[in-house]
């Protein structure tokens, strides 16, 4: 009986961990319209992003700000070569974006 009731609460601890409410959510299909039409001059890489719910580098971190919102922290990096920003999301896994000159030019995952 003591195994089936540890059992069963491993399990609902791990459906718990995997349903966290704070998971990445695609804008739903009205918010894209709007923000392609907004945007016309929007590049490519882009658009196929947007429509998809997922990111690149490459992409405009304006672009970034519409897929994932306001990130948990953002940095200023003054790197050799240029100035770098840092920004990070709390969401699932962390994720920190590098962005210069106005585009992602690096994705790092942390558990």
């Amino acid at each position: 009986m003591k195994f089936r009731v540890l059992k069963w609460l491993v399990a609902v601890g791990i459906f718990l961990v995997g349903c966290d409410s704070t998971d990445f959510i695609k804008p739903d299909q009205a918010q894209i319209d709007s923000y392609i039409q907004q945007n016309p001059d929007l590049p490519e890489l882009d658009k196929s992003c947007i429509y998809d719910g997922r990111f690149e580098i490459g992409i405009k971190k304006e672009t970034l700000f519409f897929l994932l919102g306001e990130p948990y922290k953002q940095e200023t990096v003054q790197q050799p070569w240029a100035t770098q920003e840092k920004w990070t999301y709390k969401k699932g896994n962390h994720k920190i974006f590098i962005i210069e000159d106005k585009h992602v030019v690096g994705i790092l995952e942390q558990d």
